[in-house]
């Protein structure tokens, strides 16, 4: 607020999470979309019947689509492989030859290099002073530190947290996995996200009021 310009991403954040809480409550309190105050607003302003409209003439474009793909494509690409195959073989045939050329034009180029390659590596490490090495070992024993020391232990620890997730699991479905056990629980994991979602959204909007009020 207390910027040169007004800040109209924040006021679309601010809005779309107002936005987004009222309708998820109101679809909650309702049962479903259809029965919510939501759904009943966009009845009385035509946007419902606009959008269905708008689905049904999208859905149907989409079918008529598909259908025209399903009787075109076929032909299509078997007149490309009659007109395009011919000429696709001709390009094959001539970039083998071309690479049949490049490789005898550059014989001498590479016998020479695989001659000399092993010397001017020796040369390159000769150069090299020996602080680098000594950089690179340090370098290599920090690695293998930090994987002994952090890396392996972190992935004991979630493999054992994994172990003990899924065994309480177990223990909790009374020793057998069954559907029904674990609808319950994804029953549970629903209704403790729904407390959160509900609860960041009461904040949120605590938090834009009292901004607001401040100013």
């Amino acid at each position: 607020m207390k910027g040169r310009g007004v800040p109209w991403f924040r006021i679309f954040l601010v809005a779309l999470v107002f936005t987004s809480g009222f309708v998820i409550h109101d679809v909650r309190t309702h049962g479903s979309f259809q029965a919510s105050s939501t759904a009943g607003a966009l009845r009385q302003t035509g946007l419902m019947s606009l959008s269905q409209q708008a689905w049904s003439q999208g859905s149907y474009f989409c079918q008529q689509c598909l259908s025209w793909a399903e009787r075109n494509v076929p032909v299509y690409y078997a007149q490309a492989v009659e007109v395009l195959g011919p000429v696709l073989e001709t390009v094959c045939e001539k970039s083998r030859d071309g690479l049949v050329l490049v490789a005898q034009k550059c014989s001498t180029q590479l016998t020479y290099l695989r001659d000399n390659l092993p010397g001017f590596i020796e040369w390159l490490q000769s150069q090299i002073p020996d602080c680098v090495y000594r950089l690179l070992a340090a370098l290599r024993d920090l690695l293998l530190l930090l994987y002994h020391g952090y890396v392996l232990p972190a992935m004991q620890s979630c493999a054992a947290a994994l172990q003990q997730a899924w065994q309480q699991y177990v223990d909790s479905c009374n020793g057998e996995v069954t559907w029904d056990c674990t609808k319950s629980h994804l029953s549970n994991i629903t209704q403790s996200s729904w407390t959160f979602l509900q609860n960041t959204t009461l904040a949120i909007k605590d938090w834009a009021v009292s901004m607001i009020s401040r100013h």
